[in-house]
Protein backbone atom coordinates (compact mmCIF):
# COMPACT_ATOMS: atom_id res chain seq x y z
CA UNK A 1 0.00 0.00 0.00
CA UNK A 2 1.56 3.37 -1.23
CA UNK A 3 1.56 6.14 1.45
CA UNK A 4 2.71 9.32 0.75
CA UNK A 5 3.51 12.01 4.00
CA UNK A 6 2.88 15.59 4.37
CA UNK A 7 4.82 16.63 7.18
CA UNK A 8 7.10 19.96 7.87
CA UNK A 9 9.12 18.33 10.38
CA UNK A 10 12.00 16.25 9.11
CA UNK A 11 12.56 14.13 12.35
CA UNK A 12 8.65 13.19 12.49
CA UNK A 13 8.74 12.13 9.01
CA UNK A 14 11.69 9.67 9.83
CA UNK A 15 9.89 8.33 12.68
CA UNK A 16 6.80 7.64 10.64
CA UNK A 17 8.84 6.41 7.73
CA UNK A 18 11.14 3.68 10.08
CA UNK A 19 7.69 2.51 11.75
CA UNK A 20 5.81 2.29 8.23
CA UNK A 21 8.73 0.30 6.61
CA UNK A 22 8.44 -2.13 9.63
CA UNK A 23 5.26 -2.48 8.24
CA UNK A 24 4.38 -5.59 6.03
CA UNK A 25 2.57 -4.31 2.85
CA UNK A 26 3.81 -0.11 4.06
CA UNK A 27 5.46 1.36 1.10
CA UNK A 28 5.85 5.76 1.62
CA UNK A 29 6.33 6.49 -1.77
CA UNK A 30 6.82 10.58 -1.05
CA UNK A 31 6.94 13.11 1.28
CA UNK A 32 6.27 16.90 1.48
CA UNK A 33 6.60 19.79 3.84
CA UNK A 34 4.36 22.21 2.09
CA UNK A 35 1.23 22.53 0.98
CA UNK A 36 1.97 23.35 -2.75
CA UNK A 37 4.25 20.76 -3.35
CA UNK A 38 2.55 18.14 -1.75
CA UNK A 39 -0.36 18.91 -3.88
CA UNK A 40 1.74 18.58 -7.30
CA UNK A 41 3.46 15.00 -5.72
CA UNK A 42 0.35 13.80 -4.74
CA UNK A 43 -1.52 14.43 -8.31
CA UNK A 44 2.03 12.52 -9.53
CA UNK A 45 2.00 9.74 -7.32
CA UNK A 46 -1.44 8.92 -6.53
CA UNK A 47 -1.10 7.22 -3.27
CA UNK A 48 -3.52 4.62 -1.94
CA UNK A 49 -2.93 7.00 1.50
CA UNK A 50 -2.03 10.49 2.19
CA UNK A 51 -1.22 11.24 5.67
CA UNK A 52 -1.18 14.41 6.54
CA UNK A 53 -0.42 17.51 9.67
CA UNK A 54 -2.46 20.71 9.55
CA UNK A 55 0.43 22.83 10.18
CA UNK A 56 3.13 22.73 7.19
CA UNK A 57 5.84 24.64 6.72
CA UNK A 58 4.08 26.71 3.40
CA UNK A 59 -0.10 26.58 3.28
CA UNK A 60 -2.05 24.35 5.53
CA UNK A 61 -3.26 21.38 5.62
CA UNK A 62 -6.72 21.66 5.45
CA UNK A 63 -6.45 23.69 2.60
CA UNK A 64 -4.31 20.83 0.80
CA UNK A 65 -7.29 18.53 2.14
CA UNK A 66 -9.65 20.65 0.39
CA UNK A 67 -7.91 21.11 -2.89
CA UNK A 68 -6.88 17.23 -2.97
CA UNK A 69 -11.13 16.04 -3.07
CA UNK A 70 -11.82 18.98 -5.27
CA UNK A 71 -9.16 17.62 -7.88
CA UNK A 72 -10.27 14.20 -7.73
CA UNK A 73 -8.36 12.65 -5.13
CA UNK A 74 -10.29 9.11 -4.09
CA UNK A 75 -7.42 7.71 -2.23
CA UNK A 76 -7.69 7.61 1.83
CA UNK A 77 -6.89 10.58 3.80
CA UNK A 78 -5.80 10.48 7.57
CA UNK A 79 -5.00 13.78 9.51
CA UNK A 80 -2.30 13.18 12.00
CA UNK A 81 -2.25 16.68 13.74
CA UNK A 82 -0.98 18.12 17.58
CA UNK A 83 -3.54 21.11 16.52
CA UNK A 84 -6.48 20.98 19.18
CA UNK A 85 -8.12 17.81 18.29
CA UNK A 86 -11.93 19.23 19.03
CA UNK A 87 -11.49 22.29 16.96
CA UNK A 88 -10.53 20.84 13.54
CA UNK A 89 -11.93 16.96 13.39
CA UNK A 90 -15.05 17.64 12.13
CA UNK A 91 -13.71 20.61 10.07
CA UNK A 92 -10.88 18.00 8.44
CA UNK A 93 -13.77 15.59 8.18
CA UNK A 94 -16.30 17.79 6.50
CA UNK A 95 -13.45 19.02 3.98
CA UNK A 96 -13.11 15.07 3.29
CA UNK A 97 -10.70 13.54 5.33
CA UNK A 98 -11.41 9.73 6.18
CA UNK A 99 -9.31 9.56 9.66
CA UNK A 100 -8.58 12.37 12.51
CA UNK A 101 -5.60 11.18 14.97
CA UNK A 102 -3.78 13.47 17.30
CA UNK A 103 0.13 13.24 17.76
CA UNK A 104 0.01 12.80 21.60
CA UNK A 105 -2.24 9.67 21.90
CA UNK A 106 -3.21 8.40 18.71
CA UNK A 107 -0.20 7.20 17.19
CA UNK A 108 -0.90 3.21 17.91
CA UNK A 109 -4.65 3.83 16.47
CA UNK A 110 -2.96 5.07 13.12
CA UNK A 111 -1.03 2.48 12.85
CA UNK A 112 -3.51 -0.06 13.29
CA UNK A 113 -5.95 1.28 11.10
CA UNK A 114 -3.67 1.65 8.53
CA UNK A 115 -2.96 -2.27 8.98
CA UNK A 116 -6.38 -3.05 8.77
CA UNK A 117 -6.92 -0.72 5.79
CA UNK A 118 -3.84 -2.57 3.79
CA UNK A 119 -5.21 -6.03 4.83
CA UNK A 120 -8.26 -5.59 2.59
CA UNK A 121 -6.60 -4.40 -0.36
CA UNK A 122 -5.39 -6.10 -3.26
CA UNK A 123 -1.19 -7.25 -3.51
CA UNK A 124 0.43 -5.22 -6.43
CA UNK A 125 3.23 -6.19 -8.38
CA UNK A 126 5.89 -4.29 -6.93
CA UNK A 127 5.13 -6.12 -3.21
CA UNK A 128 6.43 -9.61 -5.00
CA UNK A 129 10.06 -9.93 -5.37
CA UNK A 130 11.77 -9.20 -8.59
CA UNK A 131 13.56 -11.87 -10.08
CA UNK A 132 16.05 -9.83 -12.63
CA UNK A 133 18.09 -7.09 -11.02
CA UNK A 134 19.60 -6.07 -14.19
CA UNK A 135 18.95 -4.12 -17.33
CA UNK A 136 19.34 -6.93 -20.36
CA UNK A 137 20.24 -4.01 -22.78
CA UNK A 138 22.48 -1.63 -20.64
CA UNK A 139 23.47 -3.78 -17.87
CA UNK A 140 22.83 -1.15 -15.06
CA UNK A 141 20.66 -1.41 -12.24
CA UNK A 142 16.98 -2.11 -13.27
CA UNK A 143 14.30 -0.20 -11.52
CA UNK A 144 13.47 -3.07 -8.63
CA UNK A 145 17.16 -2.91 -8.00
CA UNK A 146 17.86 0.63 -7.91
CA UNK A 147 14.69 0.67 -5.30
CA UNK A 148 16.60 -2.56 -3.07
CA UNK A 149 20.21 -0.44 -3.22
CA UNK A 150 18.50 3.10 -2.64
CA UNK A 151 17.29 1.77 0.53
CA UNK A 152 20.17 0.14 1.39
CA UNK A 153 22.42 3.06 0.79
CA UNK A 154 20.26 6.05 3.00
CA UNK A 155 19.40 3.44 6.09
CA UNK A 156 23.76 3.82 6.07
CA UNK A 157 23.59 7.23 5.15
CA UNK A 158 21.65 7.92 8.41
CA UNK A 159 24.02 5.78 10.48
CA UNK A 160 27.41 7.36 9.28
CA UNK A 161 25.49 10.64 9.19
CA UNK A 162 26.24 11.52 5.08
CA UNK A 163 23.92 12.90 3.17
CA UNK A 164 23.05 11.48 -0.83
CA UNK A 165 22.10 12.99 -4.06
CA UNK A 166 19.66 11.21 -6.07
CA UNK A 167 19.82 12.34 -9.99
CA UNK A 168 16.86 11.53 -12.32
CA UNK A 169 17.86 12.04 -16.23
CA UNK A 170 15.23 11.66 -18.78
CA UNK A 171 16.28 11.62 -22.65
CA UNK A 172 13.51 13.49 -24.36
CA UNK A 173 12.86 11.73 -27.70
CA UNK A 174 14.65 8.48 -27.42
CA UNK A 175 11.40 6.43 -27.10
CA UNK A 176 10.88 7.67 -30.82
CA UNK A 177 14.19 6.55 -32.10
CA UNK A 178 14.44 3.09 -34.52
CA UNK A 179 14.78 0.22 -31.80
CA UNK A 180 18.04 -0.45 -33.16
CA UNK A 181 19.42 3.48 -33.02
CA UNK A 182 17.42 3.95 -29.38
CA UNK A 183 19.41 0.89 -27.86
CA UNK A 184 22.37 1.84 -29.42
CA UNK A 185 22.55 4.87 -27.53
CA UNK A 186 20.77 3.76 -24.44
CA UNK A 187 24.20 1.68 -24.15
CA UNK A 188 26.03 5.05 -24.49
CA UNK A 189 24.60 6.95 -22.09
CA UNK A 190 24.65 3.80 -19.45
CA UNK A 191 28.88 3.89 -20.09
CA UNK A 192 28.64 7.89 -20.00
CA UNK A 193 26.63 7.36 -16.53
CA UNK A 194 29.25 4.92 -15.08
CA UNK A 195 32.24 6.74 -16.05
CA UNK A 196 31.49 9.80 -14.84
CA UNK A 197 30.17 8.13 -11.39
CA UNK A 198 32.59 6.89 -8.32
CA UNK A 199 32.72 2.75 -7.66
CA UNK A 200 29.93 3.19 -4.55
CA UNK A 201 27.64 5.14 -6.68
CA UNK A 202 24.68 3.60 -8.23
CA UNK A 203 23.49 3.68 -12.14
CA UNK A 204 20.22 3.01 -12.73
CA UNK A 205 18.02 2.81 -15.91
CA UNK A 206 14.64 2.49 -14.43
CA UNK A 207 12.63 3.02 -17.87
CA UNK A 208 13.04 3.12 -21.37
CA UNK A 209 14.23 6.45 -21.33
CA UNK A 210 14.59 7.15 -17.69
CA UNK A 211 18.26 6.82 -15.99
CA UNK A 212 19.03 7.47 -11.97
CA UNK A 213 22.40 7.84 -10.51
CA UNK A 214 22.49 8.34 -6.55
CA UNK A 215 25.73 9.87 -5.36
CA UNK A 216 26.24 8.22 -2.02
CA UNK A 217 28.70 10.42 -0.54
CA UNK A 218 28.39 14.23 -0.63
CA UNK A 219 30.42 17.00 1.09
CA UNK A 220 28.41 19.91 0.25
CA UNK A 221 24.36 20.76 -1.18
CA UNK A 222 26.75 22.61 -4.27
CA UNK A 223 29.00 19.55 -5.01
CA UNK A 224 25.16 17.74 -6.09
CA UNK A 225 24.37 21.23 -8.44
CA UNK A 226 27.86 20.77 -10.00
CA UNK A 227 27.14 17.38 -10.53
CA UNK A 228 23.98 17.34 -11.80
CA UNK A 229 25.22 20.37 -13.99
CA UNK A 230 27.64 18.40 -15.08
CA UNK A 231 25.48 14.99 -15.99
CA UNK A 232 23.19 17.62 -18.33
CA UNK A 233 26.32 18.66 -20.46
CA UNK A 234 27.77 15.44 -20.80
CA UNK A 235 23.93 14.22 -21.77
CA UNK A 236 23.68 17.08 -24.43
CA UNK A 237 26.89 16.18 -25.95
CA UNK A 238 26.01 14.06 -29.38
CA UNK A 239 25.33 10.56 -29.26
CA UNK A 240 27.10 8.57 -32.52
CA UNK A 241 25.42 5.33 -34.31
CA UNK A 242 25.81 4.05 -37.70
CA UNK A 243 27.51 7.01 -38.74
CA UNK A 244 24.69 9.79 -37.69
CA UNK A 245 24.69 11.98 -34.41
CA UNK A 246 21.73 12.40 -32.51
CA UNK A 247 21.14 14.76 -29.87
CA UNK A 248 18.23 14.34 -27.44
CA UNK A 249 16.86 16.84 -25.25
CA UNK A 250 17.89 16.61 -21.48
CA UNK A 251 15.39 16.76 -18.42
CA UNK A 252 16.77 16.51 -15.42
CA UNK A 253 15.85 16.16 -11.59
CA UNK A 254 17.64 16.08 -8.89
CA UNK A 255 17.02 15.45 -4.57
CA UNK A 256 19.13 15.76 -1.30
CA UNK A 257 18.94 13.14 1.50
CA UNK A 258 18.00 13.98 4.23
CA UNK A 259 17.29 17.94 3.31
CA UNK A 260 14.49 17.42 0.58
CA UNK A 261 13.27 14.02 1.87
CA UNK A 262 13.96 11.36 4.30
CA UNK A 263 12.74 8.23 2.69
CA UNK A 264 13.82 6.36 -0.28
CA UNK A 265 11.31 6.83 -2.30
CA UNK A 266 10.47 10.13 -1.59
CA UNK A 267 13.94 11.19 -2.65
CA UNK A 268 13.26 9.29 -6.20
CA UNK A 269 9.44 10.51 -6.30
CA UNK A 270 11.11 14.30 -5.74
CA UNK A 271 13.57 13.52 -8.68
CA UNK A 272 11.54 12.29 -10.91
CA UNK A 273 8.91 14.28 -10.32
CA UNK A 274 11.15 17.73 -10.93
CA UNK A 275 12.50 15.74 -14.46
CA UNK A 276 8.78 15.28 -15.54
CA UNK A 277 7.95 19.05 -14.55
CA UNK A 278 5.39 18.08 -12.51
CA UNK A 279 7.03 20.42 -9.93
Amino acid sequence: MNIFLVEDSASIRRLLVRRLDAMPGMRVVGEAGGERQALALIQWTQPDVVLMDLSLATGSGLSLLAQLRRAGYSGRIAVLTAQDVDAYRRACLDAGADAFYDKASGLETLFDDLAGYAATRPATLDDKPAVQLRDGLTGLFNEAALHERLDQVSRCATRDGVDLAVYVVRLAGLAELADDVAGAVARQVALRLKEASADSDIVARSSADQFAVVQTRLDQAEQAAAHARSLVALMSEPFHVGGRDYVLGIEMGMALFPADAVSPRGLLTLAQATAFGAL
